[in-house]
């Protein structure tokens, strides 16, 4: 008996499909459980949190983290040291006191805030309902620090900082709600420039503001998707919102390590390495600054910040970043067909591929 291809490949799609729908709703359904435990009228009335950012002058910057990213922010910690006032306009939002203990045994005199969440106390896996809870978490911090009526930073740790950001950009105007990083380097191809990385991202107060993270949270809580890819569909949507992008030689990913490494953008996000595996791999790229002992080693910021401005950082291989290869090139084939390209730009994304196959 001969088997119909045509009628097995279509199975197996629909099968994928219907599995990708039921692990979604599961995964939205902790997600909302979760998102219990972290309230916006919990953070928004919470004297400490109003206390602590009080305390902070002008725009600044925030790094949310567990006990888990501890190291990976001590490392960042140790790389801005020297940089005049990037520590003093810093707020680090904790979840549990062991990396609070940490981060103030090391830098007695940070801004930190500390708010227990039980569902966010593991390892972040990308994709699962802790992971996607806690990019839930940022946004409800977010519409919390706009109730303060602030403007600041969303930051992620595993950033090289060759400048303070600070100094490099400030960002004065109000005629955008949010000022976006972008995927990539300047060498990306355009299909590729243009999409929200939403590691480093710069928000400013408003209104309007208030109502697109207002909007970003509801899709969040509704859809299993992630926030660069709603945040998309937001700011793509005309006489709405007005989203800025930062420019790659302020901010870029860690593709500009693996095009010809000219002109040095002043901050390198790496990203595509999870738990243990990022540490490695930013030991590979001479970029970890942690002695064996855990104290800061400043001549290896030097080394590294001199490493970034010759061009010489070193192209590593592993599966993630081939995982990550084959979904932007897949992305940009998508981005490029005719009608659907336009499409996909808007509803679709790289973080979604990596959702729904990986």
């Amino acid at each position: 008996m001969r088997t119909d291809p045509v009628g097995l490949v279509s199975r197996v799609i629909t099968f994928l499909l219907l599995n990708n729908f039921l692990r979604s709703f599961m995964i939205v359904r902790e997600m909302n459980d979760c998102a219990d435990e972290f309230s916006l009228q919990a953070l928004v009335h919470d004297t400490e949190l109003q206390a602590v950012v009080s305390q902070i002058s002008g725009p600044f910057g925030v790094v949310m983290l567990n006990q888990h990213a501890a190291d990976i922010t001590l490392n960042f910690l140790c790389n801005t040291a020297h940089m005049s006032g990037v520590h003093e306009r810093l707020l680090f939002f904790t979840l549990d006191d062991v990396s609070r203990y940490r981060l103030l045994s090391e830098y007695p005199d940070l801004n930190v805030f500390t708010y227990e969440a039980q569902c966010l106390q593991d390892t972040f896996i990308p994709g699962d309902a802790s992971y996607m809870s806690f990019f839930l978490l940022r946004t409800n911090l977010i519409r919390a620090l706009l109730a303060f009526g602030r403007s600041f930073w969303m930051l992620q740790a595993d950033t090289f900082w060759r400048n303070t950001l600070f100094e490099s950009l400030e960002m004065k105007q109000s005629t955008f709600q949010v000022a976006l990083d972008q995927s990539g380097y300047d060498g990306s191809s355009d299909t590729r420039k243009g999409q929200m990385n939403g590691a480093n991202f710069f928000v400013s107060y408003s209104e309007k503001t208030r109502k697109l993270m207002d909007d970003l949270f509801w899709y969040q809580s509704h859809f299993y998707v992630t926030d660069p890819d709603a945040i998309k569909v937001m700011c793509n949507s005309q006489h709405r919102f007005n989203c800025s992008y930062i420019e790659h030689r302020l901010i870029s990913g860690w593709e500009w390590i693996y095009g010809d490494q000219s002109m040095a953008p002043s901050l390198i996000q790496m990203d595509g390495e999870s738990g243990s595996g990022k540490i490695d791999t930013l030991k590979r790229y001479n970029m970890w600054f942690l002695s064996e002992n855990g104290t800061c080693d400043r001549e290896a910021v030097d080394r590294a910040t001199r490493q970034m401005e010759a061009g010489t950082v070193p192209r590593l291989f592993s599966s993630s970043k081939l995982k990550q290869k084959v979904l932007i090139a897949t992305g940009q084939l998508l981005s490029s067909l005719p009608i659907f390209g336009a499409i996909y730009r808007t509803y679709g994304g790289i973080p979604s591929l990596y959702l729904q196959f990986f």
